[in-house]
């Protein structure tokens, strides 16, 4: 009973972990950062942005970057939505607007699909020379739901499955037949039993199935419990990891946020590895205990004439 409940929990465990879900994905390019700034501060900002495209392909959301970044083209002297739709290449465009109010730089971008249709736009403000990540991924993040709410089908043309007629079904009456009349049936035949001394001592029955190796089940167990203490360790970090983001995007939207809050950024990215770590060995270190575990009740034995034996026993 205990191993079913063991062996559920880490099968749940697995599927949950499972990243193969199938996802369509928007290639995007970025557009030459617009706006009356410093060469470098531009250079910064179209850096920040493609870092924010990047990081969503890698957390497997919808956005792709193509080169070169930002674009070549330009749509001079005006950067229209048409123009702009005309760049994406059955894609979108990500066209950008950077200021610089006393040392902070404030960048408001907006996505334009091949088809004309234009995002809401999203901001985001770094500090020149002293570039955060978090802010950049944030808007990025907030611009793929937009963009995706964008290229959404229309219910309306998701097909109304039929409803069936609420009519009642026929009744069909089963045929009545008539019992059939009893027959006389004969007393039965005594059966012959060999008494016991009969039987053959080293009949296959008798044999005793060779006992399992004892050390695959002790090592099995000792390795699924240290594998679910791994991961639950990695639990833990990832909490403190969230924790600690969430900490800092609160005092970014409320606009407290310092350069003295970099080592929280390092503990929340260092927390964030060890937990994915943790919990990748402990998985790894379950599942090969529970292998163990498993094989441990399969035995084979030669019968001494030239075949061979399996015995699986075990108790759940």
């Amino acid at each position: 009973m205990l191993r079913a409940r063991v062996v559920r929990l880490f099968v749940l465990a697995a599927i949950l972990a499972l990243p193969g879900i199938a996802r369509a994905q928007i290639v995007v390019g970025l557009y030459p950062v617009q706006g009356n700034i410093e060469p470098g501060v531009r250079t910064d900002a179209e850096g920040l942005i493609a870092s924010g495209v990047r990081a969503s392909n890698r957390r497997q959301g919808l956005l792709v970057l193509r080169g070169p970044v930002p674009l070549k083209a330009t749509c001079e002297p005006k950067a229209t939505t048409e123009c702009l739709a005309g760049l994406s290449r059955k894609g979108a465009i990500i066209y950008a607007e950077a200021t610089v109010v006393d040392g902070v730089a404030s960048v408001t971008m907006s996505a334009i699909t091949d088809q004309q249709q234009r995002t809401a736009p999203v901001t985001f403000r770094f500090v020149p020379g002293l570039l955060d990540l978090r802010p950049a991924h944030y808007a990025v993040e907030q611009l793929e739901k937009a963009l995706t709410h964008l290229t959404l089908p229309s219910l309306a043309d998701v097909p109304v499955p039929e409803v069936a007629s609420s009519a009642p079904a026929p009744v069909v009456r089963p045929e009545v037949l008539p019992e059939p009349r009893p027959v006389a049936s004969a007393p039965p035949a005594p059966v012959e039993v060999d008494p016991p001394e009969a039987r053959d001592p080293l009949s296959l029955q008798d044999k005793s199935s060779p006992k399992s190796s004892g050390w695959m089940r002790k090592t099995g167990i000792y390795a699924s419990i240290g594998g679910a203490v791994l991961v639950g360790t990695g639990g833990v970090f990832g909490l403190r990891s969230s924790s600690l983001n969430n900490d800092l995007s609160r005092r970014y939207n409320e606009g407290r946020l310092v350069p003295a809050d970099r080592a929280k950024y390092d503990q929340a990215k260092t927390s964030s590895m060890l937990a994915n770590t943790l919990m990748i060995g402990g998985g790894v270190v379950a599942l090969t205990g529970l292998t163990l575990w498993g094989l441990s009740a399969v035995s084979f034995d030669s019968d001494g004439d030239g075949g061979g034996n399996i015995y699986l026993r075990g108790r759940w």
